[in-house]
């Protein structure tokens, strides 16, 4: 039953009783329900109202006595039962306000018990900033125990810059809102700022009127820290996120760049091979061709004999260039024997070409190695070697191919003029030359890495560096050195 529903049964009660007491006859206890009218103040919130019932009770019995019609019994009797009831009506009044007192103190045990055992600072203040309360919480986050805090003014735990601001910074004390949330700085007794939020609420009187402001204080410096890591932590993913991006960026055009070349390689080289043929084995087959005509005409056996020798020399030219250009494209040898032959062969083949000092070093490999591996080695030294007799104007030539532990280790060095390492790949970037460009690509592809080192006028060394993992890919053997001059 709620207090509204109460106060309205009081007052049928009142009315129905004195009207029944008007209307029947002296000695009918019509005058009980005032006991019960008292009794329903129970559910009435005001402390003092079963006095105030009790109260109005003891003025309508003597009412109803003279309003009452005369009964059957005496008078004296009568007078004795509306004293009896009005001693009923303040004992019944009493016992409500102790029922309801100890309701209270029931109910106020536990809200100490509550507020105490809270991990938050709970407490309470008078409009001038006089702390009433201070709870455990409040000790343990602030260091104040409640005989320091209570009965002196919140500014001790309020920073300086907050002081002069005064209790007006509260809205709820100006009656703009009934609980306000907040986070702010407070200051512990060992001087360190607590970051803070704070809910407010007001503390009323029984008019209504604010006398007082409660407040829970909740200590969120880890979950200030968890934010700020949090927004560092996203900072920094950004950042690489935005790194990788270029990257990727950099890498889909360094791919656009690698395709269009290729496919310009690729044409040179079918534009190459195609003057090779018509140049040089397009001419020797019409010679042939002129020869075998004239051997078919000729009638003179002399002159059949110089034909055909003729005719023989031609084959043997024409045998030779197919053969330079079946090499060109692939050896045989790399598939054949593996790479330390191919690179013994190509080697000095070229170094009799330009007229270098090679020097050719194999430590610890024999055998074959990985065919990527062999395929993207032979590669990085065709290209190699003729960027330096195109470029380099060397002399000597270092080949060193070796197996440390698990990796195939290949470098390649030759004393010339050097080139600016960042400006070639920038011009690679650029589309201008991807000669650097591809040998790295090819290498990655195999799975290896190339590390270029190059100075204008101190030569350039290229490593390839390629990781074994099965260790019956290559087997060791003995230092091996060719020279070639």
């Amino acid at each position: 039953m709620n207090s509204y529903l109460a106060k309205l049964l009081i007052v049928v009660v009142f009315v129905v009783t004195i009207v029944s007491d008007a209307l029947t006859p002296l000695g009918v206890a019509v005058w009980v329900g005032y006991v019960f009218a008292v009794l329903l103040t129970l559910w009435v919130e005001r402390a003092r109202a079963p006095y105030v019932v009790a109260g109005v009770a003891t003025l309508l019995l003597p009412i109803g006595f003279v309003l009452s019609r005369p009964g059957t019994i005496e008078l004296w009797v009568a007078i004795f039962n509306r004293v009896a009831c009005t001693a009923y009506v303040w004992i019944m009044a009493a016992l409500v306000v102790r029922v309801k007192s100890s309701r209270l103190d029931d109910a106020t045990r536990r809200l100490g018990a509550i507020v105490d055992g809270s991990d938050d600072a709970i407490l309470s203040l008078m409009l001038d900033g006089i702390v009433m309360s201070w709870n455990a919480g409040a000790e343990r986050i602030f260091g104040y125990s409640a005989g320091e805090m209570v009965g002196c003014s919140i500014d001790r735990i309020l920073p300086v810059e907050d002081r002069a601001v005064g209790s007006w910074v509260y809205p709820v004390l100006r009656g703009e809102g009934n609980i306000q949330s907040y986070d702010a700085v407070r200051i512990s007794k060992d001087g360190r700022r607590i970051d803070v939020s704070i809910t407010m609420s007001p503390l009323k009187d029984g008019s209504g009127r604010i006398v007082g402001v409660s407040k829970i204080m909740r200590d969120i410096g880890e979950r200030k820290r968890s934010q700020l890591s949090l927004q560092q932590a996203l900072g920094e993913l950004e950042v690489k996120v935005q790194e990788r991006t270029a990257e990727l960026s950099q890498a889909n055009r360094s791919l656009r760049d690698l395709s269009s070349r290729l496919m310009q390689v690729q044409e040179e080289e079918r534009s190459r091979l195609a003057r090779d043929l018509h140049d040089e084995v397009g001419q020797l087959l019409t010679a042939l061709k002129i020869d075998l005509q004239a051997v078919q005409h000729s009638a003179n056996g002399h002159s059949l004999g110089g034909a055909f020798t003729d005719s023989l020399g031609l084959v043997d030219r024409l045998l030779t260039q197919v053969r330079m250009l079946a090499l060109d494209l692939r050896p045989s040898i790399l598939d054949d024997l593996g790479l330390v032959p191919a690179l013994r062969w190509y080697a000095n083949r070229q170094a009799q070409r330009n007229g270098w000092t090679l020097h050719l070093t194999v430590d610890g490999v024999v055998g074959r190695v990985p065919t990527m591996i062999e395929v993207a080695c032979f590669r990085v030294v065709q290209e190699a070697l003729t960027n330096v007799a195109k470029y380099a104007s060397a002399r000597v030539i270092e080949l060193t191919l070796r197996r440390p532990a698990q990796e195939v280790i290949l470098v390649i060095h030759d004393d010339g003029v050097g080139f600016d390492v960042a400006a070639a790949r920038q011009r690679a970037r650029d589309g201008e030359s991807m000669g650097l460009f591809g040998m790295e690509e090819r290498v990655r592809l195999a799975g290896g890495l190339l590390s270029i080192l190059s100075e204008p006028g101190q030569g350039t060394s290229l490593e390839l560096r390629f990781p074994l993992v099965d260790e019956s890919q290559v087997t060791r053997g003995p230092l091996e050195e060719v020279k070639a001059s």
